[in-house]
């Protein structure tokens, strides 16, 4: 590994080839891709990613990009170089409406560092441990999405390194190519080093209150009545499944259940102010009123922490993470999501879950943030945690319902476990694949950067 030194001559940051830093490199949360990398690279700067990707380039070496390593097919892989860009993570500067941040800070310290000033982030991810170059780079989603858009959608201005090791700043001014490219463009086309947020002024409490539907077309009414008129700020929703038994299928008998769908719709408050009451509920057909839920409002945005801490508590983070998450026409929502569900066995999912994300078709405006057209689109997620033994038997049922949403005009989400082959990734741009394909030419065009994910022929 002679090129390791000479690389690590080039650059100020840490270039590691200790055996554990690389091992804890080798694989992310999907669990199913094992890249061992020669070096992992912890850069001081972008001067240090320009280095390495410029070496790269001169040595045919390839590079992968690493945030919190959350991807699900090996998007943050290597056998060579993995860039660790948590190494580049402070708060650079606060603007009147906005925050400048390393891209290798993590939406976590962010609101943290943005408490003091009841200020936030229009969007945030409900995994507040990732990235947010990483979460830029495929679009990011949350249950504010339903209004204002993807966490790219959400990004002023982007310091990027291309994958010809050139430094650029790129907005919707200026290098608007680069910007429009970089934004969900998985990690295909530059590094973004720094990035310039919208930050809002957030109200200190929230209420949410937690809705039980037994009909997912009630829900999906409501949903659609809710996000017309605004009068919730969050919403987010699952596919909940309640076991019946077994019943006789062919010449077997499988597990069945009965499927639910939970929704919690939230509101924030000022300090003092009456709290939200019934009114909001008007009108809405749901099942049950199962319970109300009110705090300080970053308590909800790390409302989830218990839960991960039960998964890990239980093995279930260290399972595979094969998810399968798609955006679906709002048309299509019922049909594709009844017909999944139907041949779905409650098990499947072990320590996983099903998310709904409900969202205005027009609330996202990122070019490679893939979207069917529509009013109202709904982000469908099947989310399992699965031990190892049994992949093969779940990958293959995961692949068909893949196949189903595009079949019904929906388009995957790429954070995902993703099976396409070159045909697939022309089906899932349309008529964006050919500024895909001459954004890769102009930007990487040794083709350093994640090689062998996005397949160009």
């Amino acid at each position: 590994m002679g090129w390791t030194n000479d690389l690590a001559r080039e650059v100020s940051g840490q270039v590691l080839t200790e055996a554990a830093v690389r091992e804890a490199a080798a694989t992310d949360f999907g669990r199913l891709v094992v890249r061992r990398p020669e070096a992992v690279v912890r850069p001081a700067s972008a001067v240090d990613v320009a280095c390495v990707l410029k070496f790269a380039a001169r040595h045919s070496l390839r590079v992968a990009t690493r945030g919190g390593g959350h991807s699900q097919t090996g998007q943050s892989l290597s056998d060579q170089i993995v860039l660790d860009m948590t190494a580049l993570s402070k708060v650079v500067a606060m603007g009147e409406n906005t925050v400048t941040v390393q891209g290798g800070i993590k939406w976590r310290a962010l609101v943290e560092h943005l408490a003091s000033e009841r200020l936030s982030p229009p969007v945030l991810t409900n995994n507040l441990d990732v990235t947010v170059g990483g979460t830029l780079s495929m679009g990011g989603l949350g249950v504010a999405s339903w209004r204002h858009g993807t966490q790219a959608d959400n990004c002023v201005e982007l310091e990027v390194v291309t994958g010809a090791g050139e430094i650029v700043r790129c907005s919707s001014e200026a290098n608007r190519d680069l910007f429009d490219a970089v934004r969900a463009g998985v990690g295909q086309f530059g590094v973004i080093t720094e990035a310039v947020l919208k930050v809002r002024r957030h109200r200190p409490r929230f209420r949410s209150f937690y809705l039980l539907y037994d009909d997912l077309t009630a829900l999906l009414d409501d949903l659609k009545i809710v996000m017309t008129d605004g009068r919730f700020d969050n919403l987010e929703a699952w596919c909940a499944p309640c076991p019946q038994g077994f019943k006789k299928v062919g010449t077997e008998r499988q597990a069945f259940a009965q499927w639910f769908y939970p929704l919690h719709a939230t509101v924030e408050l000022d300090e003092g102010a009456a709290p939200a009451g019934e009114e909001k509920l008007r009108g809405l057909k749901f099942y049950k009123h199962v319970h109300t839920e009110e705090g300080d409002l970053l308590e909800f945005f790390t409302r989830l922490d218990g839960l991960f801490a039960l998964w890990k508590r239980g093995g279930f983070w260290d399972y595979a993470h094969p998810w399968m998450e798609c955006v679906l026409p709002w048309q299509a929502t019922a049909p594709y999501i009844s017909q999944v569900l139907a041949s779905l066995p409650p098990q499947a999912l072990v320590g996983g879950h099903i998310l709904l994300w409900p969202a205005r078709g027009a609330a996202s405006s990122v070019p490679l943030f893939m979207l069917p057209p529509g009013e109202f689109v709904m982000g469908f997620g099947i989310l399992p945690s699965i031990p190892k033994a049994l992949v093969k038997e779940a990958l293959p049922r995961l692949k068909m319902a893949s196949q189903a949403s595009t079949l019904m005009g929906g388009k995957r989400y790429l954070s995902g476990w993703i099976d396409f082959d070159h045909a697939a990734w022309k089906s899932h741009y349309g008529a964006r694949w050919a500024a895909v394909a001459a954004a890769k030419g102009k930007f990487d065009p040794q083709g350093v950067l994640n090689p062998g994910f996005l397949k160009y022929g």
